[in-house]
């Protein structure tokens, strides 16, 4: 995992350690199984393991003829993180006008008719 961790393609995911955590499974699917052997120091029997880790999680190592660009595209720690900021973006706006209206109700069925 640190050398996971401790990859370029980390940096690409995540800033922060924290990030790249949450994120593990697709920094590692951005590896080749060259290079995750160069990285493990040629542990063929740990590649493995991670290549079965990331079938149980239904993602895969990228092939050598993929690039970089396309696997980044592809990954789901892009598409997560626009969509819940946007829809935090929008909760917060649709409450505050919201609590405005229910204000101003409250304020207009308080005055003496």
């Amino acid at each position: 995992m640190t050398s996971l961790i401790s990859s370029d393609y980390a940096r690409l995911v995540g800033r922060t350690l924290s990030e790249q955590l949450d994120y593990l499974v697709d920094i590692a699917s951005l590896h080749t199984r060259d290079e995750l052997l160069r990285r493990l120091g040629r542990d063929r029997a740990l590649v493995r393991r991670v290549e079965t880790w990331l079938g149980s999680h239904g993602r895969r190592l990228r092939r050598p003829t993929e690039s970089i660009d396309s696997a980044m595209c592809g990954l789901e720690f892009r598409k997560r993180r626009i969509r819940r900021s946007r829809l935090g973006a929008r909760r917060r706006r649709l409450e505050a006008k919201a609590a405005a209206k229910v204000a101003a109700k409250a304020t207009a069925s308080e005055e003496p008719r």
